[in-house]
């Protein structure tokens, strides 16, 4: 791709200044970013998987040192000789007055009774530089619904920066970093927050919103309006309120859902007396089903008739989701595709999802996971733009017995998500 701007032609410049990895960041990445696993078989001989040596051990636990090489492994009960584990990391530094952002991918071969390899590969570069403008170099990545589904033999070059780079940024970070004078005038000090980092960044030299939260040391609100930057629109004089009067929301997700619901309700959302509740959960459930019940008998119909309005777009944006079902041997999970659904899930389920419009959220696709005999059991927000869960919720907000089940079945099929948005 050839640069366009002044921007994009310093970064083609400064793409060839980059050395490898560091062997410290290299060491990090082998030492904590993958499972290290020891094989065992039938009775208790284990094998190693890092240094190969071959021990005894009868116990219960998921996890043992190697009496050879003191690493920590994962015992696996396995006949199978050979695992190919892989997983993605950051490392983050400055060149040329410019924040870049370098995403791995590193590589695993385990063999029974060898020594393991690790290999590191460099997939991606995101540039920022001090008024936020953004650009990516990166190998050559093939059409597909694979997110990684690069050419790895290709030259990193500058690529249209697309969902896909920051998808993958959103992993673990090397702790070790330099950050531009601009990052650290805003509030990047000491570790980075458990959120997309380039995401961060960016929102860091971009919104003011972000930056105040972050110099607040309110670093719950920032990993959640990273993640979920268009909620701080709605909540933000809310959320500067709340904070005034030293309330801290023990869940942003359902903070936000309440301050939606209550400014449908005509609701004062400056008061703490709304905003501040002791109990969230409960105040959530109070105004989510006072909201409810006042639509069910007094504005039912009127609501159905905006949320018809609604439907055309909705079906335009999201029928391409509608035919999605992943599914294992107990839980059966579809996506809403109907407007109808909505309400009918929220009622059945005593939450929010069709009160507060989630039909409307361009990034959200809802699913419903159920039971053998047709029960529901949670329902499912699925990110688009993260392609991962960003929440499920069961009965009354509550998290169920399947919860960790239903959120790793739907991650690990998100592929076909990105498939219906490649087919459409």
């Amino acid at each position: 791709m050839k640069p366009r701007t002044q921007f994009e032609k310093l970064v083609m410049i400064s793409n060839t200044k980059l050395a490898d990895i560091t062997p410290k960041a290299y060491d990090w990445a082998v030492r904590t970013q993958i499972h290290h696993i020891a094989f065992r078989t039938s009775g208790s001989k284990c094998t190693c998987g890092d240094c190969g040596h071959k021990f005894n051990y009868k116990g219960k636990g998921k996890s043992i040192k190697c009496p050879h090489c003191g690493r920590v492994v994962h015992i696996i009960d396995t006949n199978k000789r050979i695992f190919f584990p892989s997983a993605y990391f950051n490392t983050t530094e400055v060149v040329d007055e410019m924040q870049v952002l370098r995403t791995y991918r590193l590589n695993a071969t385990y063999r029974k009774g060898l020594v393991s390899d690790f290999e590191v590969i460099e997939v991606c570069r995101l540039w920022l530089n001090s008024k936020g403008q953004t650009a990516v170099t990166s190998r050559k990545r093939s059409l597909g619904y694979y997110l990684d589904n690069f050419n790895w033999s290709s030259e990193i070059e500058l690529r249209s920066l697309s969902e896909v780079y920051i998808t993958l940024s959103d992993c673990n970070t090397y702790h070790r970093y330099s950050a531009i004078p601009e990052l650290r005038r805003n509030g990047l000090k000491g570790s980075i927050p458990y959120c997309n980092p380039f995401l961060l960044m960016k929102y860091l030299l971009t919104d003011s919103r972000i930056e105040t939260l972050m110099k607040g040391g309110h670093i719950k609100a920032v990993r959640f309006f990273t993640d979920n930057h268009h909620r701080l629109k709605n909540c933000w004089e809310s959320l500067k309120v709340a904070y005034r009067k030293g309330y801290e929301p023990s869940d942003y997700a359902l903070w936000c859902d309440t301050i939606s619901i209550l400014d449908k309700l005509g609701k004062d959302i400056r008061s703490p007396k709304y905003i501040c509740p002791d109990n969230l959960k409960e105040a959530h459930d109070h105004w989510s089903s006072k909201y409810l019940r006042a639509e069910k008998i007094l504005k039912d119909r009127e609501q159905m008739i905006r949320a018809k309005k609604d439907e055309k777009n909705f079906i335009t944006a999201k029928s391409r989701y509608f035919n999605i079902v992943i599914k294992d041997s107990d839980i059966t999970i579809s996506v809403l595709n109907s407007i109808e659904e909505y309400r009918a899930e929220g009622e059945a389920m005593h939450h929010c999802v069709f009160s507060a419009s989630y039909y409307n959220i361009p990034d959200s696709v809802i699913l419903s996971a159920r039971d053998k005999d047709g029960r529901r059991i949670e329902t499912i927000e699925f990110s688009l733009t993260q392609g991962k869960v960003v929440q499920s919720r069961g009965v009354c907000n509550k998290n169920t017995e399947f919860h960790d089940r239903i959120v790793s079945l739907v991650n690990n099929n998100a592929f076909l998500f990105e498939k219906a948005k490649e087919s459409a």
